[in-house]
C-alpha cells in the first residue's frame, strides 16, 4: 500500500465513523444544544463541509471551481466557521442540504486524494488564501491533519449524541 493508499482509506475509514454519528441522530435534533458543549450536529456538520475543504482542498490543490458553484462556502463559513457561535444560526440551515454538502464534500476530498503522487505530498501547501494553514507544511501534513481533525469532532459529534439522542453502541454486545 502507497502512501496515497493510505491516506484515501484513513480518509474514509474517518468519513464513515462521522457519517454513522450524523445519521444516527433524527435531523429534528440536529440543532439540540446541549448547555455544557454549547455544540450541535449542524453545527459540527457545517463546520466539517468547510474544514474538510480547506485541509484536503484548498491548502493541497487550490479552489475547486465545482465546489465553489455547488456550496456557498462564504455563508457555511459565517455559520459555521472556528469563531462562530453554533447559537446563533439556529434555523438558519437545512439539515438535510447540510448532511447532502458534507457528502459532496467527502467525495471531492477523496477524489482529490486520490490524484496526489508522493511528490505532491511533499510539496508545501498551496496558500491560496491569507489564512496559513494552523499546523501543516506539506500537502501531505495538511490531508494527515484533515484526517485528525474529522475524527475529533467525530468524538464531538458522539458526545452531542449521547446527550441528545442517547448513545451509540458501534454495533458492539451489550455488557451485563
Amino acid at each position: 500500500m502507497n502512501i496515497t493508499d493510505l491516506l484515501i482509506k484513513q480518509t474514509q475509514d474517518a468519513h464513515s465513523w462521522t457519517n454513522k454519528l450524523i445519521d444516527s441522530v433524527p435531523l429534528e435534533q440536529w440543532e439540540d444544544t446541549p448547555d455544557n458543549l454549547i455544540s450541535n450536529i449542524s453545527w459540527q456538520v457545517g463546520h466539517l463541509v468547510i474544514s474538510e475543504n480547506y485541509h484536503s482542498i484548498i491548502v493541497v490543490s487550490g479552489f475547486d471551481e465545482e465546489i465553489m458553484q455547488k456550496i456557498d462556502l462564504r455563508d457555511l463559513n459565517h455559520k459555521y466557521g472556528y469563531d462562530s457561535n453554533p447559537k446563533d444560526h439556529i434555523g438558519q440551515s437545512d439539515p438535510e442540504v447540510l448532511r447532502r454538502q458534507l457528502h459532496y464534500m467527502q467525495h471531492k476530498v477523496i477524489q482529490n486524494i486520490s490524484t496526489l503522487t508522493l511528490k505532491d505530498l511533499e510539496a508545501e501547501v498551496e496558500q491560496p488564501i491569507k489564512q496559513k494553514h494552523p499546523v501543516a507544511t506539506t500537502k501531505l501534513d495538511a490531508v494527515s491533519w484533515n484526517i485528525k481533525h474529522t475524527m475529533w469532532h467525530c468524538g464531538q459529534i458522539a458526545s452531542i449524541k449521547r446527550l441528545i439522542h442517547g448513545g451509540f453502541d458501534f454495533g458492539l454486545p451489550k455488557r451485563n
